[in-house]
């Protein structure tokens, strides 16, 4: 942890400690004192946790950008707001997905709000340990799951794509003028 005269300075200090917390959440195998349901599973929770605060901060960069769009359902969309219109960056070039606007909203408010507000996450919506070639979020019953081993590539992924691209965003993104404004 160090001062930074900047944020985009800031950011590449503090990006790559989250992803490298979530890598260590999502790498860590449970022993017996967990539990023995337990045994051999991560730290899903908090890693996943990391992992959409890591996206919910990229697509943060590119709200109201004029010249950044994302492809939801067929149709190019900006990140117009700062809810769920974040992780629109799941089908940028960032992450690479193909999500639909339903399925973002749902991994929004089903798993990013409720992991990071209530500890919690809604019924029949699972955090496994799949493949990490595999699908990040795949979606049965019209519920998205998340394979936190995928998505934690997807993460490492995306980050050092901001990261090469970060003086640039940065410098062209509202959220350092939105950022200056708390006191």
């Amino acid at each position: 942890m160090a001062i930074h005269d900047s944020t985009a300075s800031m950011l590449k200090e503090s990006l790559r400690e989250y992803l490298h917390v979530a890598e260590f959440c999502i790498t860590y195998k449970k022993d017996i004192v967990w539990g023995h349901d337990q045994v051999g599973g991560c730290l899903g929770y908090p890693g996943t946790a990391l992992m959409f605060c890591i996206l919910d901060t990229i697509g943060s960069y590119y709200r109201n950008r004029k010249d950044f769009f994302v492809e939801i359902d067929g149709r190019n969309k900006p990140i117009t707001n700062d809810s769920y219109h974040h992780f629109f960056m799941l089908n940028s070039e960032y992450y690479k997905q193909q999500l639909g606007e339903v399925t973002i909203k749902k991994l929004y408010e089903n798993y990013r709000n409720l992991l990071l507000h209530n500890s919690a996450l809604a019924m029949e919506h699972i955090l496994f340990m799949g493949e990490s070639n595999a699908l990040p979020f795949p979606v049965h019953d019209n519920r998205p799951h998340v394979n936190v081993t995928a998505f934690l590539q997807t993460s490492k992924e995306a980050v050092a794509l901001f990261l090469q691209r970060i003086d640039d965003v940065v410098h062209k993104s509202d959220q350092v003028r939105i950022i200056g404004l708390k006191r």
